[in-house]
């Protein structure tokens, strides 16, 4: 037997079924990606026929890492002195009251008073920034931020300011992160329009609906011990609904599951990272 020959053969049959191999895997892959495409594509259309519209989405979106937190433990001095009476509850919730009412620079119903109160009396306030002003319950809520982005709807992590009708403050409560760290490599995050075709297919969204704000932030993703927790980048996706209103919706900007956040009776899901 001429062994050259049947390795010469063998060689040729074997370069022959990977290339043919190779073209199954090449249309196969090719079928894929149009499925996908079309899925996103079935998905828009369908936004559009609910009337459901967004603009100026973020691209080129980079990785973001998970991060951790203590609980900072307060004391009075972290409260303004004079006229004030402190308590501090669970040694992490810091409330300072009024004797007499403050007078803000302004209405305390605005933005710009509130914001000024906060930087210039609020133990490290320029941590915070505004998430929402209630005028029904003379409140106004501020949420902590690590750099620069929005630790969202944490009880450990956030300054709440009360005011009279006659639109002076009366008290506010803080809590604070300290310690915030990096605690992984970036992690590759879903896109802005992945997020919105995620709510959709959750059936959150509802119809004529005008999505007018994007942005990416952090939520709390598990309790690693009593005083120290871990957060998930996230995606906010802030909306006009048909009546005027607004409404917040989350999601999780590494798996891709919607986080109900601003259920204050609901604890965000926990996953495995």
């Amino acid at each position: 037997m001429d062994w050259n020959k049947t390795k010469s053969i063998f060689i040729i049959v074997f370069s022959i079924l990977n290339v043919f191999l190779y073209s199954l895997y090449l249309d196969r892959y090719t079928e894929a990606e149009n499925l996908e495409e079309l899925s996103e594509s079935t998905v828009d259309d369908k936004l559009d026929a609910d009337d459901i519209t967004y603009s100026n989405l973020p691209e080129d979106v980079e990785g973001m890492p998970y991060i951790r937190g203590e609980t900072k433990v307060f004391t009075a001095k972290d409260a303004p002195t004079g006229n004030v009476q402190v308590s501090v509850q669970a040694g992490k919730k810091l409330q300072v009251a009024y004797e007499e009412p403050v007078s803000p620079e302004g209405e305390a119903e605005s933005a710009e008073a509130l914001d000024a109160f906060v930087e210039e009396v609020v133990h490290e306030g320029t941590s915070y920034e505004l998430w929402e002003i209630d005028e029904e319950q003379n409140k106004a809520v501020y949420f902590q931020n690590f750099d620069g982005n929005t630790l969202y709807f944490s009880e450990d992590g956030k300054v709440t300011v009360y005011w009279n009708n006659d639109g002076d403050i009366v008290r506010y409560e803080q809590t604070m992160y300290t310690d915030i760290i990096e605690n992984q490599e970036p992690k590759e995050l879903v896109t802005a329009i992945t997020a919105i075709h995620t709510l959709y297919q959750k059936n959150e969204l509802e119809r004529d609906l005008t999505i007018n704000k994007t942005d990416l932030g952090y939520s709390v993703h598990v309790q690693v011990s009593e005083n120290r927790q871990m957060f998930v980048p996230t995606w906010h996706i802030q909306a006009e609904l048909s009546d005027g209103s607004r409404e917040d919706y989350f999601v999780n900007a590494v798996k891709d599951g919607v986080l109900e956040l601003n259920k204050e009776e609901d604890e965000p899901e926990e996953e495995e990272q």
